[in-house]
């Protein structure tokens, strides 16, 4: 879904009301378009925010597409993300070749509340900065909504009820042009391949719950007080009691 494509009649508690009933969105966003005001108090919802003008462009005078972006530098050219975190699987870059780089062409970027629902997939390089192009007058560095890894390019948000939200703040991220393009930094001696048909695949696959799944296939749970049964899932427990739940988590796909 584009913002560019969304529907009047789409409000943000409808977009809620899928979220709770375990639906998976993909977002994309445009530099090119204003953000409508009903995803503006949607992504409020879930902690995520926009510019207050609902536009805005980043760019990076360090690392940008020197072959289409030589004067805007407003294609920014990073290397896949790797793992949140030492303890979480690496689904969006495992197995990536070391010289490809992701191309993000014009988008915006957001910044992240602290809910622990929240992961930043994509950050923007330490030098990059988003801004109002409209505005083309002289901007002091306060007046700038975000710079530097503040800004998450790509953002995601799994639910407790386990639906899962993609924002990504490109939608020509995902364009044919930019799947088999070769780009090139400045400082670089020869273009590369761009990683974005692998990446905008891994994740669109974990965004509709096609890889990154765990499946429960057995569950025990018991009391843990000294003198009770401590039977096996019993069918009733009382308010306070001390309780110990295990169970066996298995991929549910690769």
């Amino acid at each position: 879904m584009t913002a560019a494509g969304l529907g009047p009649n789409l409000t943000a508690n409808l977009l809620l009301q899928f979220i709770n009933a375990q639906g998976n969105i993909l977002l994309t966003l445009s530099s090119d378009t204003v953000v409508p005001t009903s995803l503006i108090s949607l992504l409020a919802e879930l902690d995520i925010q926009l510019p207050a003008d609902r536009t805005g462009l980043v760019v990076d005078h360090f690392n940008y597409d020197s072959t289409t972006a030589a004067d805007t530098h407003d294609v920014i050219l990073l290397p896949p993300p790797g793992s949140l975190r030492p303890d979480v699987k690496d689904i969006f870059s495992a197995g990536a070749p070391k010289d490809e780089l992701i191309a993000f062409p014009r988008g915006l970027g957001a910044t992240l509340g602290a809910g622990e629902l929240l992961a930043p997939i994509l950050r923007a390089p330490r030098t990059a900065y988003s801004y109002n192009p409209k505005e083309q007058a002289e901007a002091v560095v306060d007046d700038l909504f975000a710079t530097g890894e503040q800004l998450s390019l790509v953002s995601a948000m799994q639910a407790r009820n386990s639906a899962r939200f993609t924002l990504v703040g490109s939608a020509e991220l995902f364009q044919d042009k930019w799947f088999d393009a070769k780009v090139k930094k400045t400082d670089a001696k020869a273009a590369v391949k761009t990683f974005n048909r692998e990446f905008a695949k891994r994740l669109s696959g974990w965004t509709f719950q096609e890889i990154g799944v765990l499946r429960v296939n057995w569950i025990e749970h018991h009391l843990n007080e000294a003198g009770a049964s401590n039977e096996s899932n019993p069918k009733i427990y009382r308010i306070k009691n001390d309780v110990v739940r295990l169970f066996r988590p298995v991929p549910k796909r690769a």
